[in-house]
């Protein structure tokens, strides 16, 4: 872990007030947000060493397609150990091999849930029999599991309970509480939260709108002021929800036609109609996009954790996360930044989140050359840094997070590909666990549709070094330099 803890524990003493105050607000209009769910004493809250059901499933996010969600989701097996289970939606089994193989990922058991059927993960292990019989022969008997989510939340809880009764033995589930996980992954929650605990300019222009009318009406309000707004779906992830409008294309437009452009756009993304929405103003003068891998533990067992900060690459009219690699800010940005995070994750503890988080933001330059801290959203589940970054710490046995560099990016010009030709491409680059010093991991399998994704993380000495590498991957792959 980076050397945070001073900083931390400066700013969270701090703002304790503060964070107490709004604590108690948020818990007295919902008392049961701050405990978890009561399937009684064979289910609880934490992530001790035991064998671990490792659920790959992204369903929680909004306007999740599982015919569109690709092979990002088996990232999560980055994670495994030996006695473990995974469940995806489609077994890869090059993959598979491939994280015995060559990451040393051995004696973990795989199953495979309905690759097609939308419903949560979760629920299906819970109520399809096939799957629960599946889930059964692959658990290993008598012993102590953890539930470890992609994204935690009710139906995570709900099989936490089933599986408690079904073999007798404690269940914890390796998150948040479900109401904790809803509202730090709500964009509208978190930017309310954090104007609370850190000042009202510490987010982008943000407003609410209720409705198709209200919505019109807010985003033709911050075009006259603004040279882009954008529109989100509070819940989503990866940039999917993100609608940027350049001011000058609405200046003519009547708001009927606003409304109109906006519904249809949504709707092209999967949103099914449900407000509130947010409105909010597309910064420019943007100079870096930094992120805070934390973990959280529960909040009578230590201090937010800031793993590291990364910079992150984001493409695209959407904001589309493409990689990441770790930040270099100024140090009043960097402190500032820090100190902030740990305010906004004591708050989070507070209320009953405990597990991996991430917390995004970006700096701008003002006009007159001064640099701004906004905070854009909360990840409250794993992700495309914290999973890599896991991993990562894992190889290496330290937390060195120099010589570390993500790519998460789609390329249409390349022909489908799997994992064995992928790796027969990386040849002396593959990196292999205890027996490299460097090279590349792939961290999930490459799709093999039209659009091929490319998901891989290079582990080096120095920041140069994993570049050079990722260059030698795309030439070898016939891309051009990035």
């Amino acid at each position: 872990m980076i050397e945070t803890s001073n900083t931390v524990e400066r700013a969270i003493e701090a703002a304790k007030p503060v964070i107490e105050d709004l604590a108690k607000r948020l818990l007295r209009d919902e008392p049961a947000l701050e405990a978890s769910l009561e399937f009684g004493p064979m289910v609880r809250q934490g992530a001790p060493s035991v064998p671990s059901l490792i659920i790959c499933d992204q369903s929680g996010t909004e306007l999740f397609d599982p015919g569109a969600a690709g092979r990002l989701e088996h990232r999560m097996a980055l994670l495994a150990k030996a006695g473990d289970t995974v469940v995806v939606r489609e077994r890869v089994p090059e993959f598979e091999q491939y994280l015995g193989d060559y990451l040393g990922i051995r004696d973990v058991s795989f199953v495979e849930a309905e690759p097609r059927d939308a419903d949560s993960v979760a629920r299906q292990l819970r109520v399809n029999p096939k799957l629960a019989s599946l889930l059964g022969e692959a658990l290993p008997d008598g012993t102590a599991l953890t539930v470890q989510s992609y994204l935690t939340n009710g139906y995570t809880w709900h099989l936490a309970k089933a599986l408690a009764d079904c073999r007798q033995t404690p269940v914890s589930v390796a998150g948040p509480t479900s109401r904790a996980s809803k509202h730090a992954n709500d964009k509208l929650w978190f930017w309310s939260v954090v104007r609370t605990l850190t000042g009202k300019d510490s987010t982008p222009p943000t407003l609410y709108a209720f409705g198709p009318a209200a919505a019109a009406a807010k985003v033709a309000r911050f075009a006259r002021d603004f040279s882009s707004v954008v529109v989100k779906a509070p819940s989503s992830a990866g940039g999917r929800g993100n609608l940027r409008f350049q001011s000058a294309q609405l200046e003519k437009m009547r708001l009927t036609e606003i409304r109109d452009v906006i519904e249809q756009r949504l709707r092209a993304v999967g949103w099914r109609g449900t407000y509130p929405i947010l409105i909010g103003v597309w910064e420019s003068g943007i100079t870096a996009s930094p992120s805070a891998q934390m973990w959280l533990p529960k909040k009578d067992e230590g201090l937010p954790q800031i793993l590291g900060l990364f910079e992150q690459r984001v493409e695209g009219s959407r904001g589309r996360f493409s990689g990441a690699q770790p930040a270099i800010l100024p140090d009043d940005i960097a402190q500032e930044f820090l100190a902030e995070a740990a305010i906004i994750g004591a708050l989070l503890q507070r209320i009953g989140y405990f597990g991996a988080c991430s917390l995004d933001a970006v700096i701008r330059e003002t006009p007159n050359r001064r640099s701004e801290l906004h905070w854009v959203e909360c990840n409250g589940r794993w992700s495309g840094v914290s999973i890599p970054l896991a991993a990562a710490r894992r190889f290496r046995g330290d937390d060195t997070q120099n010589g570390l560099l993500i790519v998460q990016d789609i390329f249409p010009e390349l022909k489908p590909i799997g994992t064995r030709a992928l790796l027969d491409l990386l040849d002396e680059l593959a990196f292999r666990s205890r027996a490299s010093e460097e090279g590349i991991v792939i961290v999930s399998p490459p799709n093999r549709a039209a659009d091929v994704s490319l998901n891989v993380m290079a582990l080096a000495k120095t920041q140069p070094r994993a570049a050079e590498m990722v260059e030698e991957l795309r030439r070898r792959l016939g891309l051009g330099a990035a």
